[in-house]
């Protein structure tokens, strides 16, 4: 299959500014700038991910090729699914009146906390999509060599430790 939704991603793991990440790992040190600038990269990804799947879809549909049928194509929907959820999620942290208006019963910082949390779940997801491609039947087709496949995947579980590392140190850690 073609290469597709890469866009999802590059923008997410472009996104240096994250609010989470502490402001000695950012080039970016004023922290409105960072949010706004981190809901940009978020919006564009996802974005970017949507006509990745629908040129996904299409080609799949063309060549009369069945729909979400491997885990690389499944954790690719969770990926966009939790991604969706995030947009949504962080919303109530930008915008008070959000807050006011639904019927949110925890505070800002353990709101905060959590959409780190769920931020997480989804770039593991999102990254595990990534690594699973390696392994998809174009790929193997192509005779992919079986190291460059384990590089590969070794590269993205070690930049889902980073990430998880910069967003504990960020802002888990510091509201336990």
């Amino acid at each position: 299959m073609a290469p597709h939704p890469h866009g999802y991603c590059f923008p997410r793991l472009a996104d240096r500014v994250n609010p989470s990440v502490p402001p000695r790992f950012s080039p970016v040190s004023n922290h409105a700038v960072r949010v706004k600038l981190h809901q940009i990269f978020q919006i564009v990804g996802f974005l970017l991910g949507m006509i990745g799947m629908l040129v996904i879809y299409s080609v799949k549909e063309n060549a009369g090729k069945p729909h979400i049928s491997s885990w690389h194509a499944l954790f690719g929907l969770l990926s966009m699914i939790l991604s969706l959820i995030q947009l949504f999620g962080g919303l109530p942290l930008i915008y008070s009146w959000i807050r006011a208006v639904l019927p949110v019963n925890k505070s800002l910082a353990e709101l905060k906390r959590k959409h780190a949390q769920m931020g997480l779940v989804t770039i593991i997801c999102a990254l595990t999509t990534i690594g699973l491609a390696f392994y998809s039947n174009w790929f193997i087709k192509k005779q992919f060599h079986r190291i460059y496949q384990n590089v590969a995947f070794g590269a993205v579980t070690t930049i889902i430790g980073v990430i998880f590392a910069q967003v504990y140190h960020g802002r888990l850690a510091l509201q336990q």
